[in-house]
């Protein structure tokens, strides 16, 4: 039984006003499976609606690390980063492997488990990006990230939130 629960049987009053059920790691789990089929049919049946599509799937994973993150630049870096890093090893991973059948007949098992691996160090990888960025070329790499800063203070960071919190949740 979870901590939250156990609030819940107990006769203390914080417990009965406390947060509702969060949903469980597999009910989780289970809704982003679902919603990556529902991508998969999407893009079969309706290719041109795709982009739309993804974008409102992945809207709210965007909101949450934004979140977690503190917003600003650093949210958006890390957000771009990790999604470059873990595209370009599930595309590493496809150009891998003699052909698509393959890939998901042999290799999608293997893929899953090293994914993991791959994706905590991608994580890792998206909370240092500044430094990344820094280290590209020492004089420069200060510059670019002033450059960055600017550019998202002034023309990037107002039309962000307001794609990301448009919907009002």
């Amino acid at each position: 039984m979870s901590r939250r629960n156990k609030q819940k049987d107990s006769k203390d009053p914080a417990g009965e006003e406390g947060q509702p059920d969060k949903p469980s790691y597999f009910q989780k789990l289970g809704k982003r499976v679902k919603d990556v089929g529902l991508l998969g049919q999407t893009l079969v049946r309706e290719p041109k609606a795709f982009p739309g599509q993804t974008a409102k799937t992945l809207r709210p994973w965007f909101r949450k690390v934004w979140k977690a993150r503190g917003g600003g630049l650093y949210a958006c870096g890390f957000v771009v980063t990790f999604v470059y890093l873990e595209a370009t090893t599930i595309i590493g991973e496809i150009l891998a492997s003699k052909g698509i059948v393959e890939f998901f007949t042999e290799q999608l098992v293997e893929l899953i488990f090293r994914f993991i691996g791959d994706s905590l160090l991608n994580m890792i990888q998206a909370f240092l990006w500044p430094l990344a960025v820094a280290e590209f070329s020492p004089p420069w790499g200060i510059a670019i990230l002033i450059a960055m800063y600017l550019l998202f203070r002034y023309w990037i960071g107002e039309p962000l939130q307001q794609w990301l919190f448009h919907d009002g949740d």
